[in-house]
């Protein structure tokens, strides 16, 4: 009876065990075609819209991003494969452990528990997070994001790492085990647009209608501009000196946002001093990021 129930156990493992590996298997390949097709889609890789030295810089990384997710997932892979084959191997072995002293099985464990806690702590704590990242969407090659005040374009995840290639080009690297509890900027995470705001103070000197026209047309005339819509200004705020005012605008990228900032900073600049409007404590930035 013994050996019937036995039999009947191991069939039950071997079966449910090649059913894991099999799904095991189609979820990492389909989360891999996933973003190898998404990285076919990406029209940019930086964060700013810029001339390089380099030839063809835009084939360049997603060539270089198509490696390195097939080498990711190729080692995601791998280890999901050991660590499913030694599972199974330990449940068609726990009927027999019973046979084996509880002293030594103790004293196993608890020995490689402590070797792998301190030799290898760090990896694989940024081994498994850079897997969780893999299989979720906090960011994606390719991405525009701002990590701790920086803004820039996610350029690879390794296995272990993920890389921000900033806007002004040097690269800002980031455990993985760190990027799963940052507060994360993702900029593309549905889609590439940008509502851009730019900030400025008006001395009560001057009409409000006849700000809103300078700015309307500033914003409206930039060659960044996206018209899904008409800009929109609205008076912020009133200070002893001034009023704050903010024009906003629709852009099609992060990259186009950046220009579109600049764009417009330089126009109202450019109408203010033209008609000898003054502002106080000039201040202009884009909606609370690093642009």
């Amino acid at each position: 009876m013994f050996d019937r129930y036995l039999l009947i156990y191991f069939c039950l493992v071997g079966i449910s065990g090649a059913a894991t590996i099999w799904w095991v298997r189609k979820k990492i390949t389909t989360a891999e075609t996933q973003r190898s097709r998404r990285l076919k889609r990406i029209s940019s890789f930086e964060p700013v819209n810029t001339e390089t030295p380099l030839d063809n810089p835009f084939q360049t990384a997603k060539k270089l991003a198509a490696e390195s997710v097939a080498t990711r997932f190729t080692i995601i892979r791998k280890i999901s494969l050991l660590v499913t084959i030694a599972i199974w191997v330990i449940a068609f072995i726990f009927p027999f452990l019973q046979a084996i002293p509880a002293t030594l099985v103790s004293i196993l464990v608890g020995a490689s528990g402590i070797i792998l806690g301190i030799a290898s702590r760090p990896f694989i704590e940024n081994l498994i997070s850079g897997v969780v990242i893999s299989f979720s969407h906090p960011v994606r090659t390719g991405d525009t994001v701002i990590i701790d005040g920086n803004y820039g374009t996610i350029e690879d995840i390794t296995i272990t790492h993920t890389v921000l290639k900033i806007w002004n080009w040097r690269r800002y690297i980031i455990p993985n085990s760190q990027m799963l509890v940052k507060e994360i900027v993702n900029c593309t995470i549905n889609d590439p647009y940008q509502w851009v705001h730019v900030e400025f103070f008006v001395s009560y000197d001057h009409e409000p209608d006849d700000i809103e026209e300078l700015a309307m047309e500033a914003a409206s005339g930039s060659q960044y501009f996206s018209d899904y819509e008409e800009p929109r200004f609205w008076i912020m705020e009133m200070t002893t000196k001034g009023y704050k005012c903010w024009i906003a605008g629709w852009v099609d990228s992060p990259g186009n946002a950046w220009e579109f900032a600049h764009d417009v900073r330089t126009r109202l600049i450019s109408r203010f001093h033209s008609r000898d409007i003054k502002a106080h404590g000039l201040e202009v930035r884009l909606a609370g990021d690093r642009q």
